[in-house]
């Protein structure tokens, strides 16, 4: 039976809208995979995805920190073969739990 490394990522947005967009596109999808293809580009504090259905969004965050997180927790959970289990927002913060499985 394969083990889990349970995770939690929290993410600090520009207001409310912007983290309850980002919970949204990165929740659960029926079929484990992600509805997040890429991020294309990082600018100031803005992070601009492509999804699987080949649209662009972008998401706005506190600051650059909070944008270079967001590339370093999608390039984690990829090469990680991470999975997402919920996610959820609270005011101008997004949280991200996931798991990955352990060798």
């Amino acid at each position: 039976m394969n083990k889990l490394n349970h995770s939690k990522s929290e993410f600090t947005c520009l207001d409310s809208y912007e983290a309850e967009k980002l919970s949204s596109i990165f929740s659960k999808q029926k079929d484990d995979k992600l509805f997040v293809k890429e991020i294309v580009k990082i600018v100031e504090s803005e992070v601009v995805v492509r999804l699987n259905d080949g649209s662009h969004h972008s998401i706005l965050f506190k600051d650059k920190t909070n944008a270079l997180k967001l590339s370093f927790f999608f390039k984690n959970l990829i090469q990680n073969n991470g999975i997402i289990s919920e996610t959820g927002y609270c005011d101008d913060k997004a949280f991200i739990f996931w798991n990955q499985p352990l060798d």
